[in-house]
C-alpha cells in the first residue's frame, strides 16, 4: 500500500504548512504531491520552497496566484494601475522577490499546470483546475455535473484530483470516476458563514492499494498568532487584512473598499509606483 499526501493552496501560511507536515508524517505517507498556490498571500516565501523540497515531493504543479511571479507586471500596471488590486498584487509580487531566491522562481516556472500520471495501476489526472487552465470558476463544489465531466474527464482517467477552489470535495464523474480536492492549506474557505470559524489547515492522505482507493481528508490545527508574527516580522503588506483573512474567514482580493483603506493609510500606490519605475530603469539597462 503507498500512502500519498495531497498538498495545496498554501498561500504562503507557512505554519500551517510546517503543521500539516507533521501531521501527515503522523499518517506515515511515502510521498506528497503538491497542486499549487504556493505563495501570497501570506508572508512565507523561500522557507515554504525549501521545506516543499526537503519532503518527498514527487509532483508539482503550477497554480494561478503561482504565474503572477512570471506575468509581465510593468504592461499590466500601466493600464490598470488605478485599480486598487495591482496595487495590492505589485506590492505582494515586490514582497516575495525581495523573500525568493531566484533559483525559486525558475523552479517554479517550470511546473506545468496540470499533468497524467499511472500510479498504482490507476490512470491519474492531477490539475490545479482544469487541464487547460489554472483560473477559474468552473468547478466550484455546486457547479453543474456536466462541467466536471467535461473538464475533468475528456481522457478516461480513473482519477482527477484538482485544487484551486478551497474546499475539500468527493465525487464523482458521471461514468463513477472518482474526482478529489484537498481544500487549502492556507485559506479554506466556505460560504456557511457558521462554519467561517474553523481555519483548520487543509489536505487529504489518499491511500492506494492494489487499485483500491482510500480517501482521508485532514484538517490540522496551528498557531495563527505565530502566523500572524511572521507576516509583522517581515513588514508583510497589506497585513492587517492578512489577519482579517484569519477572524472573518473571507479574503479581500476583489474588496475594493477594503483595499483602498489600507493603500491610503499605507501608501502602498506611491510604493508601488517606485517598484515599477525601477522595474523600468533596470529593464532599460
Amino acid at each position: 500500500m503507498k500512502k500519498v499526501a495531497i498538498i495545496s493552496d498554501i498561500h504562503g501560511n507557512l505554519t500551517a504548512f510546517q503543521q500539516v507536515i507533521k501531521d501527515a508524517e503522523k499518517q506515515r505517507v511515502d510521498e506528497y504531491w503538491f497542486l499549487g498556490d504556493l505563495l501570497m498571500p501570506g508572508p512565507g516565501a523561500e522557507s515554504i520552497l525549501e521545506l516543499l523540497n526537503q519532503i518527498n515531493t514527487t509532483h508539482f504543479i503550477r497554480g494561478n496566484w503561482d504565474d503572477f511571479l512570471f506575468e509581465n507586471i510593468l504592461g499590466i500596471s500601466k493600464d490598470y494601475i488605478n485599480e486598487p488590486q495591482t496595487t495590492y498584487m505589485v506590492e505582494l509580487i515586490k514582497y516575495v522577490k525581495s523573500h525568493l531566491d531566484s533559483k525559486y522562481v525558475q523552479q517554479v516556472q517550470q511546473w506545468p499546470i496540470s499533468k497524467n500520471i499511472h500510479f498504482e495501476g490507476l490512470n491519474i489526472l492531477l490539475t490545479h483546475n482544469h487541464p487547460q487552465k489554472n483560473y477559474g470558476h468552473e468547478l466550484l463544489p455546486y457547479e453543474d455535473q456536466a462541467n466536471f465531466d467535461k473538464l475533468l474527464f475528456n481522457e478516461p482517467y480513473d482519477l482527477a484530483i484538482y485544487a484551486h477552489v478551497h474546499h475539500q470535495l468527493l465525487r464523482t464523474s458521471s461514468n463513477g470516476q472518482l474526482v478529489i480536492n484537498p481544500g487549502s492549506i492556507g485559506q479554506p474557505y466556505t460560504d456557511w458563514k457558521k462554519f467561517r470559524a474553523d481555519r483548520r489547515a487543509q489536505y487529504a492522505v489518499l491511500s492506494f492499494n492494489q487499485g483500491l482507493v482510500d480517501v482521508n481528508f485532514r484538517k490540522v490545527a496551528y498557531s495563527i498568532d505565530d502566523e500572524l508574527k511572521i507576516a509583522e516580522a517581515n513588514d508583510l503588506p497589506f497585513r492587517e487584512l492578512y489577519q482579517r483573512l484569519f477572524a472573518e474567514g473571507i479574503t479581500f482580493t476583489h474588496d475594493n473598499d477594503a483595499l483602498n483603506e489600507q493603500i491610503e493609510k499605507h501608501n502602498y500606490k506611491s510604493d508601488a509606483l517606485e517598484y515599477l519605475k525601477k522595474l523600468e530603469s533596470s529593464k532599460d539597462l
